[in-house]
């Protein structure tokens, strides 16, 4: 007898239980309506909603939410709206990011290696949370040289990249020493990979000693003393 009024009463939980889910209101349908209605302000194309709070009440069964009007945008990332559900009107505040297009390496990455299409992928990501330097614009990426091993799945950044084809480590360059009253012109190798407008090390040939300077042309190094 007694198992039978548990068994009673466990299904009646679960029948309540379902039923809650079912007819309980979808928030995730108004953050897309509300994602929509974003997207037609001037503040970006794409955005991500965070979470909704309800001013006074908020729905407390299954509807479609409808007729959505943006009161107004707190700058940077709050929203203030207006829905309809159902035969009642709601108001309701949310916070949001704005999304913006950055581009991560599918695979490891060696130094010296040049970037292609098919090496790279296209995400969304936080504008509030992009590190400094990320590269947003694809055609800044591809066909450029990697300065350092880099891991899958990093975000690709100016100082991850060379912004020319470098001069490779080793190469022998012209090394021009201004002491200011004099000129010397000598030759010598580079010690690192290398773009024109970089600082440099580089080694003398004559005397085998490496000092500091400036790439000023691919075969060029300014040394001033």
């Amino acid at each position: 007898m007694k198992r039978r009024v548990f068994l009673i009463s466990l299904i009646i939980s679960l029948n309540f239980t379902f039923s809650c889910y079912v007819f309980a209101f979808d928030k995730n349908l108004l953050s897309n309506l509300l994602a929509n209605e974003l997207k037609k302000s001037p503040i970006a194309t794409e955005v991500l909603i965070g979470q909704i709070k309800f001013i006074g009440y908020e729905p407390k069964e299954k509807c479609i939410p409808e007729n959505l009007k943006i009161r107004e945008i707190k700058r940077p990332s709050s929203v203030e709206f207006t829905f309809k559900c159902g035969s009642s009107h709601y108001r309701a505040v949310s916070n949001y990011e704005v999304l913006t297009k950055v581009y991560v390496n599918q695979i490891p990455l060696k130094k010296g290696e040049i970037i292609t299409e098919e090496k790279i992928m296209e995400i969304k990501y936080p504008l509030s949370k992009l590190p400094t330097g990320a590269i947003t614009d694809k055609d800044l990426i591809l066909g450029k040289v990697v300065k350092k091993t880099l891991v899958k799945g990093l975000i690709i950044k100016e100082d991850y990249l060379y912004s020319d084809i470098p001069v490779k480590k080793g190469s022998i360059v012209n090394v021009i020493v201004d002491t200011g009253q004099v000129m010397i012109v000598t030759e010598g190798v580079l010690k690192v990979d290398a773009t024109v407008g970089e600082k440099v090390r580089v080694q003398c040939l004559a005397t085998g000693k490496e000092i500091a300077g400036k790439l000023i042309e691919k075969d060029k190094v300014r040394v001033s003393l």
